[in-house]
Order: C-alpha cells, then structure tokens, then sequence
C-alpha cells in the first residue's frame, strides 16, 4: 500500500512520532552532548486547525524540529545526529516531509561522519527500493550526491 493521507489514519498523519515529543527532542538533543538550546518556546497559532487531534503537542513539536534545523544550519553536532535520525525515521505525517527537506537542505552544508554518511545512503537506497520517493526526494538526491563526491 502506498503512503497518503487518504489512507493513513487522521490521528496517525497529524500525530507526533513516537520519542519525539518536544520534551523528548531536548532529552535527546542533550543525551548527544548538545548544549545550545535549555528550552524552546511555547509554540502557538497559526499553524494547527482547531480539528487537529492533540493539536498543541503537535505545535510543540514540529517548533522543536524547527529549532533542530537551524541548529543544523549552525553546525551543531548534536542537532546534526538528531536531523540524520528524523530523516531514518522517516515518519510519514502532516509537516513531515517538509521538515524532512529542511533537515536534508541544512546537513549538505555540514561534514558528516563517515557512519553517518553510510546510514544517510543505506537509508536513501532504502527509500528508493520501496518507491517512497516523496517531494523531499530531491533533497535527498542532492545531499546523496554531495556524499558520493565526498568519499
């Protein structure tokens, strides 16, 4: 069955993955050394339609995620490590590919290690046999690359 949001149930495609709540984010976010952010805003209107289940939650994390990318944008390694899980994670959920294609669009700036290098890659490869080559693709393709000629 493909991906959509016709068929992925509403309180799953407008759902918080699970372990990445906000408060999560910045459990994790510190457990990997990082040390740039204590606290993230309140999250508030616009951005969630009165319908959406667990609505503040969901504004809560995807400020979070936001908060990750430009942390990534800055090279902070412990947010880098955070984007190359969101990205394996591969959540498939309102917001998610876009935040996927920031999270993408900030680590082809960035030096990445070579074990993430090769999770990045396998997890592409990955993404390309099951046909799951959504709009935040051509982001992939373009960090894919950028990794080729590094190595």
């Amino acid at each position: 069955m493909n991906l959509s949001s016709s068929n992925t149930p509403l309180e799953n495609y407008h759902g918080i993955p699970k372990g990445w709540s906000k408060a999560e984010i910045l459990s994790t976010y510190h457990d990997l050394g990082g040390l740039n952010i204590s606290k993230i805003p309140e999250a508030t209107e616009p951005g969630a339609p009165s319908w959406l289940p667990d609505r503040k939650n969901w504004l809560q994390y995807r400020a979070a995620i936001q908060t990750i990318i430009k942390l990534v944008q800055a090279s902070d390694p412990a947010a880098i490590e955070l984007a190359i899980r969101y990205i394996e994670l591969n959540y498939f959920g309102s917001y998610s590919g876009y935040l996927r294609e920031r999270l993408a669009r900030g680590l082809k700036q960035q030096k990445l290690s070579e074990d993430q290098s090769r999770r990045l890659m396998s997890h592409f490869r990955n993404l390309i046999d099951k046909n799951q080559c959504f709009l935040e693709f051509r982001e992939y393709k373009k960090l894919r690359n950028q990794l080729l000629t590094k190595n």
